[in-house]
């Protein structure tokens, strides 16, 4: 598994993580994640793995509150993932639970969320392997879809086998490319 954050025009990729200790255990890795950007216009979320039943992912964006590197409970706001055949979106604060059915096989959830000039949800695009998904969502993104003061990410990998998983998520202004002949 690789994970890749990109902020302010840098890019962390972490080492893979470990493998469970034990079958159908989870694996766990916690990382900076700066979302402070004050030009940000994107936030933007790709998670591409091996989907089964028995595999899931959950990437969990928070503040790291107590400054120990670790999301506790309390610390966490927001999780996207694929669990048990679905994926899922969810207000970790209000337990509010978003979710559309997966697809068995190698699977790629594209999540472009669009910010206000204040850094708030605009509008999302939300795709996988190319088909439109989380369209109430889409409709009228939600405030608890982003803020500006995580500060850090966890990602969750449970399941029996390897899900030759990749994720990354990035906080990014988007450019603006003009062509003039």
């Amino acid at each position: 598994m690789t994970f890749t954050t990109a902020f302010l025009a840098a890019t962390l990729v972490m080492p893979s993580m470990p493998p469970p200790e034990y079958d159908d255990c989870e694996v766990v890795t916690n990382c900076v994640f700066d979302a402070s950007r004050g030009d940000a216009k994107m936030f933007a979320v790709q998670i591409e793995l091996d989907a089964i039943s028995s595999n899931g992912v959950e990437i969990v964006f928070g503040r790291d509150a107590d400054g120990d590197g670790r999301l506790s409970r309390t610390e966490t706001e927001m999780s996207i993932g694929y669990c048990c055949g679905e994926w899922k979106v969810a207000n970790l604060v209000t337990g509010d639970k978003f979710t559309c059915d997966g697809t068995t096989g190698r699977a790629t959830l594209d999540w472009k969320l669009r910010l206000n000039r204040n850094r708030t949800p605009r509008s999302i695009t939300a795709t996988t392997n190319g088909q439109p998904v989380f369209t109430q969502l889409c409709q009228s993104p939600p405030q608890f879809l982003f803020d500006p003061t995580w500060n850090a990410a966890k990602i969750i990998r449970r399941g029996q086998s390897d899900p030759n998983l990749r994720v990354e998520c990035s906080v990014d202004n988007e450019p603006l490319v003009m062509y003039i002949r």
